[in-house]
């Protein structure tokens, strides 16, 4: 586990690719760095709807379903 502020990155597929599965606020939706992958394993329901909207506005694919290590992820890659 590494953190950024309070969003919290967990290391998943043998820490090849770190997926930041809390953004707790707006705030800290904006501050991730462009190149960030967030997501969970419940669909992306577990981010309110005011930072799913703003890490959609900061991707151009939207959210994408991935299969990590037999795991199925939704996630969102930080592009701008």
């Amino acid at each position: 586990m590494a953190s950024s502020g309070n969003a919290l990155a967990k290391s998943a597929n043998s820490g090849s690719l770190e997926i930041i599965t809390t953004v707790s606020t707006v705030a800290e939706a904006r501050a991730l760095p462009p190149g960030a992958v967030v997501g969970d394993l419940h669909g992306g329901v577990t981010f309110s709807d005011a930072v799913a909207e703003i890490l959609e506005r900061r991707s151009v694919h939207g959210w994408r379903e991935v299969a990590i290590e037999q795991t199925s992820w939704t996630v969102i890659h930080l592009n701008r």
